[in-house]
C-alpha cells in the first residue's frame, strides 16, 4: 500500500470512530478528544512524519508523529488499525513545542564513556560515537552518540541526566541493546539504525509483561 492510500485509510478509521477499531478509549478518546485529521509531512532527517491535528476541548491540537514506511514496517505498524492505534495512543506526547531545557548539569563536561563508568562495567569505545557497556544485570548494550549529541542530551535533561540515563539503561527489555539518539533525544532499540524500533516484546499480545522487562516500572 502507498503511503497516500495509507493515510486515506488511517483517516477513514479516525472518521468512524467505530469502536471495534481496535483503539484504546480508556482515556477519553472519541468522549474528550478525537483525531480530526492526518497528514504526512516531510522532515529535515529524511523520514517523513504523521501530522495529527486532534479536536479537545473545543481546541486544534497538532502533533507530529514518525510515519517512516520502513520504521512502521520494522515496528509492526504496518497495519493501518495498528498504526491508528499507535497514533491515538501516542499524540499527546508528540504535541508541537518544546519546553525550556533544564540547567547545565555537571556531568555535561564528562563524555558518555565517563558518566557510563559511574554505574556500569567494561565500558569501551567501539567506534567513534559508539560506546559498549556491561549493565548491573551483566547484559551487555551499546550507546550510539556523538560528543554534541551527548551534550544536547545531558543540556535537556539537566540535573536529571543522570537519572534519565540510568532508568534508560536499566528499563531496556531484553532485545533492547541499543540506545540511539534520534531527533533531540535518546531512545532504546533493538537495532543502531535510525529510526529506533522498541521492543518485539512489545508487540506481542499474549505477554503480560512480566519477567520480560529489566524493571517492572515504565
Amino acid at each position: 500500500m502507498k503511503d497516500s492510500e495509507f493515510v486515506r485509510a488511517l483517516q477513514a478509521v479516525f472518521d468512524a470512530n467505530d469502536p471495534s477499531d481496535g483503539i484504546d478509549r480508556g482515556d477519553g478518546y472519541g468522549r474528550d478528544h478525537r483525531i480530526e485529521s492526518v497528514r504526512i509531512v516531510e522532515s529535515e532527517d529524511g523520514f517523513d512524519d504523521l501530522e495529527v491535528t486532534v479536536r479537545a476541548n473545543r481546541k486544534a491540537i497538532t502533533a507530529r508523529l514518525l510515519f517512516d514506511s520502513a520504521w512502521r514496517t520494522a515496528s509492526g505498524l504496518d497495519q493501518v488499525n495498528a498504526y491508528a492505534a499507535y497514533v491515538a495512543a501516542m499524540w499527546s506526547s508528540a504535541v508541537s513545542g518544546r519546553g525550556s531545557a533544564g540547567p547545565l548539569s555537571g556531568h555535561a563536561a564528562e563524555d558518555v564513556e565517563v558518566t557510563l563508568k559511574r554505574g556500569c562495567t567494561d565500558v569501551s569505545r567501539t567506534a567513534p560515537d559508539v560506546v559498549s557497556a556491561v549493565d548491573r544485570d551483566g547484559e551487555s548494550f551499546f550507546v550510539h552518540v556523538s560528543a554534541q549529541q551527548w551534550q544536547d542530551f545531558v543540556v535537556s535533561q539537566g540535573d536529571d541526566a543522570m537519572f534519565a540515563l540510568n532508568t534508560m539503561i536499566d528499563s531496556r527489555w531484553d532485545d533492547e541493546n541499543h540506545l540511539v539518539f534520534f531527533r533531540g533525544a535518546l531512545h532504546q532499540s533493538i537495532r543502531a539504525e535510525l529510526p529506533p524500533v522498541r521492543s518485539m516484546l512489545l508487540r506481542d499480545p499474549s505477554a503480560d509483561g512480566s519477567g520480560s522487562a529489566r524493571t517492572s516500572e515504565r
